[in-house]
């Protein structure tokens, strides 16, 4: 690696551990992951569903973000009630942050959609280990090499959605504590991120074979820029998903989802950095399994989504 890339993932260690805001990670197949985003999303689909995401941001930087997580939801009730759970694992340099949280959903049927109102819970725990730096002086002023901060917050969500359309509204994170608040004496200044989602889009036939499903995610997060991203799909014969999307200032990528069966999806993403990491990283690289099964105890609904 040479000089100017050292220099860069120097900065990059620096920002995460000095910033005003903590951020979440951003992961571009969250399209087909709604309850990433919203814990409203929870039973939407009137099935069990399960999908395993692992992402490798920015490849050829060292201590570059590595992110893995494990979402499922389910409905009961005669899908009035969804329930879902959210594992996430996120490594950024020396520092790694495990997340769990619970998602409840309360659906209310509508005449021409379904309204479901989301509350979900949990933690985040955060650990730094500061020996696995070269320039970490066991004499100097900070002494303390390993430190872990513990985290619980609460989000909530709303979802309208029915075959043809969707429109969410979420934070999922509504506290904003303070991250690794003293170390050696030391108070930091950085504070997690309240961040406010809106997610909307639509599935339009083309034709037999193909549709088309355009979506835009808004981003606003405390003390930062507003920020946007734009999802274009195209689906074929209801087995094929073939995307691009646009991050704003950030990236563009490629995205494909694969129907193999009735219980088994794969998809992946590929990102092209468009802002000043273009030219020193390979891109980013996303890939997700799903696992869905239909449930005996639901009935089914004509107002229910099916792609999104």
């Amino acid at each position: 690696m040479n000089r100017l890339r050292i220099l860069l993932v120097t900065l990059v260690i620096c920002m995460s551990l000095t910033a005003a805001a903590q951020q979440r990670p951003v992961f571009s197949t969250y399209p087909y992951n709604g309850l990433s985003l919203n814990p409203a999303y929870a039973g939407s689909l009137n099935l069990f569903s399960a999908i395993f995401t692992n992402r490798n941001q920015w490849v050829n930087i060292d201590g570059a973000p590595v992110y893995q997580s494990l979402t499922a939801h389910t409905v009961f009730k005669e899908n009035q009630v969804g329930t879902g759970i959210n594992v996430v694992r996120d490594q950024v340099g020396v520092h790694e942050q495990y997340s769990l949280y619970g998602s409840f959903a309360y659906k209310i049927r509508m005449q021409k959609a379904i309204l479901s109102m989301g509350l979900q819970a949990g933690f985040d725990q955060r650990t730094s280990n500061f020996n696995e730096l070269d320039w970490f002086d066991q004499n100097g002023p900070y002494t303390t090499a390993y430190v872990k901060d513990f985290n619980p917050n609460f989000g909530v969500g709303l979802y309208y959605a029915n075959r043809d359309y969707f429109i969410g509204a979420s934070i999922p994170y509504i506290l904003a504590p303070s991250v690794f608040k003293e170390v050696d004496n030391v108070t930091s200044q950085a504070k997690a991120s309240r961040y406010y989602y809106i997610n909307a889009g639509f599935v339009k036939d083309l034709n037999r074979h193909l549709k088309i499903n355009p979506s835009v995610l808004l981003r606003l997060q405390d003390d930062s820029p507003f920020a946007f991203d734009v999802n274009v799909n195209l689906i074929i014969n209801e087995i094929v998903y073939a995307g691009v999307s646009y991050r704003f200032q950030d990236s563009f990528s490629l995205m494909t989802q694969l129907v193999l069966n009735e219980n088994f999806r794969i998809g992946y993403a590929y990102d092209i950095p468009t802002s000043d990491l273009y030219g020193y990283t390979a891109g980013s690289h996303e890939i997700f399994l799903n696992y869905r099964i239909k449930l005996k105890t639901n009935r089914r609904d004509g107002l229910c989504p099916v792609y999104f």
